[in-house]
């Protein structure tokens, strides 16, 4: 039997769970799009479903390359709170792969991260940045012996940006540093405990104005490489001098152009062990360019050394990469890439190219579609094309990779 008190209990929750669904659908409805309220933060949540024909799975040559369809799946979570101009963010992404055939290869990537930008007053600004990767190299992408899996490592990455000088001010001042600890989990006998190690890098930027929205650019950076094994004589700086432009918003474009000098230098050991120190030309920059409101061209390029993983002293790598993102209507757009790259591998010669180092160049062209289904979903398409060709055949490969997808928000 129903007591009086029993309904006016069951009336007292009935009309408290009234008030709490309109509070949420209030919130709700308050809430940037594609996010939910989350205490005093927004969770912007994503998930992608995704199919790819990958006809060369380890980077081989075709008398030896095997082709295999991987299924992905990627969750992604970010939440965001702002507190005046400043804002914090909080977040995970996840990349979950899974082959048809051959189930060695299957993969998962993990990403969490952590972020704060601080403006202080109106001549400084603060960035910091934390990060935890747990992820994999897949095989073919490391100079190491085959490894019959993926190479997994474990890699914690602390960054910090801090800025002075007013929006409008004739000079400016960046000074940026990051640390991060690169440990791989598996494969360790077959030459990835090898690669273990930190890095320490920090420098400054100095901002001239020379025209109302053009800065020169000085930069001077060190980045040292310390590994774990006592047996790699790898450890070494490399040293950063460089100058440049930076211009932003100029007409429809904006972007940064740096030049100069790039050392080198091993350590003592490295020095003993027959490592020769580098000097040479660097570069780093990127141009945005906006003919229309909604078509945007991306162009990247660097020259820079990066240290050698299995093959080598260290690598001088070239890049060049270009972008056309290209909305035809409301709801279908189109992405055109293209890149370029060029690793010169020292003191790593190959017999049949007269003792010559290694020189490999790599080259790939894609295209992509996307059609907007909803605000919330989108489906799409994704082409690869890519080749290396290297003077140690040995490593010469070509790669076609077909992607279809489906991504979700709110």
């Amino acid at each position: 039997m129903l007591t009086t008190n029993s309904l006016v209990t069951r009336r007292m929750f009935s009309k408290f769970g009234f008030l709490l669904s309109a509070l949420a659908a209030n919130a709700i409805a308050q809430s940037p799009p594609g996010s939910i309220p989350v205490g005093p933060m927004f969770a912007y949540p994503e998930l992608e479903v995704a199919a790819k024909r990958d006809s060369n799975i380890a980077l081989v040559p075709d008398a030896l390359r095997k082709a295999d369809t991987i299924w992905y799946l990627r969750p992604t979570v970010r939440l965001e709170a702002k507190q005046g101009v400043n804002i914090y963010d909080v977040g995970y992404r996840g990349e979950y792969g899974r082959f048809d055939s051959q189930k060695t290869d299957d993969f998962e990537n993990h990403d969490f991260f952590a972020n704060a930008n601080v403006t202080l007053d109106a001549r400084n600004n603060v960035k910091l940045g934390v990060q935890y990767l747990d992820k994999v190299d897949p095989r073919g992408t490391l100079n190491l012996a085959a490894t019959p899996t993926p190479n997994q490592y474990r890699q914690p990455i602390v960054t910090g940006l801090y800025t002075y000088g007013a929006e409008d001010a004739k000079g400016k001042l960046e000074l940026k540093g990051g640390y991060y600890d690169k440990r791989y989990v598996n494969n360790r006998d077959l030459g990835t405990s090898a690669l273990d190690h930190t890095n320490t890098d920090y420098g400054g930027t100095f901002l001239w104005r020379v025209m109302p929205k053009t800065y020169a650019t000085f930069n001077l950076r060190q980045e040292i490489y310390d590994y774990k094994q006592s047996t790699v004589t790898l450890d070494s700086t490399n040293t950063y001098a460089l100058v440049g432009l930076r211009w932003e918003a100029t007409a429809a474009t904006s972007g940064r152009f740096s030049l100069g000098n790039l050392r080198k230098k091993f350590d003592a050991a490295g020095q003993n062990a027959g490592r020769r120190d580098f000097s040479g030309f660097a570069w780093t920059g990127g141009i945005n360019w906006k003919p229309l409101r909604y078509s945007s061209v991306d162009f990247n390029t660097q020259r820079n050394a990066n240290d050698s993983t299995g093959l080598g002293n260290f690598t001088i790598n070239q890049t060049y990469q270009l972008g056309w993102t290209h909305a035809w209507t409301s709801r279908v757009s189109s992405n055109v890439t293209g890149s370029y790259s060029n690793d010169k591998f020292n003191a790593a010669p190959v017999a049949a190219a007269g003792g010559a180092d290694r020189e490999d160049s790599t080259k790939s062209i894609g295209l992509g579609l996307t059609y907007s289904v909803q605000r919330w979903l989108k489906v799409g398409a994704d082409y690869t094309h890519g080749l290396r060709d290297s003077n140690d055949n040995n490593f010469d490969y070509r790669r076609n990779q077909l992607m279809f997808f489906l991504r979700g928000t709110l």
